[in-house]
């Protein structure tokens, strides 16, 4: 460590400014990002908020950081993949619920509604009030 003095014999703002520079200082050390936590829930379609949160670091430090990001939108993408292989590989295995789902998503299949009509209304007016 080097002291300064200034002309009074008293250690300068300056020496110390520069001090704190070259350490840490006191203080919590970093917290790591643990990437592949970040990619499992993100599979999960989990928000960075819930991430952030689950890890126990702040939103700010996790959008700040290039590779959370990469990481975070990549595994999105790749979660959506899986759930639809999921869902097909369900579909093709009989559930006719999920080939309804998976028709209507992708094959823009519809229930069709009909909504004509055959019946017909009759109204009978009797004559015997004269009071209307």
């Amino acid at each position: 460590m080097v002291v300064r003095f200034n002309n009074w014999g008293v250690w300068s703002n300056m020496a110390r400014a520069v001090e704190q520079k070259q350490t840490k200082g006191p203080g919590r050390p970093e917290k790591e990002i643990d990437y592949a936590l970040v990619r499992r829930y993100a599979q999960a379609q989990c928000t960075q908020e819930m991430i952030a949160a689950s890890l126990h670091l702040s939103l700010a430090k996790c959008t700040k950081d290039a590779e959370f990001i990469r990481v975070y939108f990549e595994a999105k993408e790749e979660g959506k993949q899986l759930l639809l292989l999921a869902q097909q590989k369900s579909a093709l295995n009989g559930n006719a619920q999920m080939q309804i789902w998976l028709g209507k998503q992708h094959l823009r299949q519809s229930d069709k509604i009909d909504t004509t009509s055959d019946s017909r209304v009759t109204i009978v007016i009797s004559g015997d009030d004269k009071d209307v």
